[in-house]
């Protein structure tokens, strides 16, 4: 297999979270939650929220760092909801820092973050129903890879048209990471997707790592480089699937 961390090698930093009662990111993450902003000081191109209590996802994203964003702070403090992604971007090259680029991004009630990169870049574009194509904004591989899960969702509902999108990608495309997070108002679902060999150089064996935190106040997941003692580790190739109204979790394989 081609090394495409050796052509894309910068990436991302992905955390979810469904709570059983409304609360802020911050306070649900707990007090290791500044280790996870610190990451943003390297994973600095953007960051993004998208929370989403009702049929309408609720979406602030800006080409900053979090980590020095007076508007992040307070948005990651005062904002509660019962379900949110969290995405830190680190630009693939010849894809433009900007907020149309910056994930998460949304559609009605379901909005999508992802660590990685496919190749070529436009693979999946072909694939992209002609009515979801036009809500195309931006320039890189992680809208189109929203778009073509969208498009299986609408055909098949929203779990089984993820896990479609996904194994369909996992069996016919070239990619580092499909690594992902989908939040719609009814499940939260976790993808752990990647090729190890393909991490980009500079990063820790463990960079493509996702980790879960179940408990009685709901259910938190988040990639590495922060303290999550604790946590379960997501094998590669499964997927966390959480049903919010009872916040039950199914690990399965992909």
């Amino acid at each position: 297999m081609f090394r495409l961390a050796d052509r894309l090698t910068n990436m991302c930093r992905l955390l979810g979270y469904v709570a059983k009662a409304p609360t802020s990111i911050e306070r649900f993450a707990g007090p290791t939650f500044n280790e996870f902003i610190k990451l943003s000081e390297v994973h600095k191109d953007s960051w993004g929220l998208c929370l989403v209590d009702s049929k309408q996802a609720d979406l602030k994203k800006s080409a900053e760092t979090a980590a020095t964003s007076a508007n992040f702070a307070a948005i990651a403090k005062e904002a509660n909801s019962s379900g949110g992604l969290l995405h830190f971007r680190w630009a693939s090259p010849g894809i433009e820092v900007n907020d149309v680029n910056a994930h998460p991004f949304s559609y009605e009630d379901i909005c999508f973050i992802h660590n990685g990169a496919l190749s070529p870049y436009d693979a999946l574009l072909p694939e992209i129903a002609d009515d979801l194509i036009s809500l195309r904004k931006g320039s890189g591989d992680s809208e189109l890879f929203f778009l073509f899960a969208l498009t299986k969702i609408k055909g098949q509902g929203f779990v089984p048209g993820v896990l479609d999108a996904i194994r369909t990608v996992k069996g016919n495309y070239d990619y580092s990471s499909i690594n992902s997070m989908f939040l719609d108002s009814s499940h939260l679902i976790v993808i752990s997707e990647h090729h190890p060999d393909n991490r980009p150089s500079w990063t820790e064996p463990n960079y493509y790592e996702v980790r879960y935190r179940l408990d009685d106040s709901g259910c938190l997941v988040a990639s590495s480089g922060w303290s999550q003692s604790g946590w379960k580790l997501m094998p590669n190739h499964s997927a966390l699937i959480v049903d919010r109204a009872t916040m039950k979790a199914e690990l399965i394989n992909l």
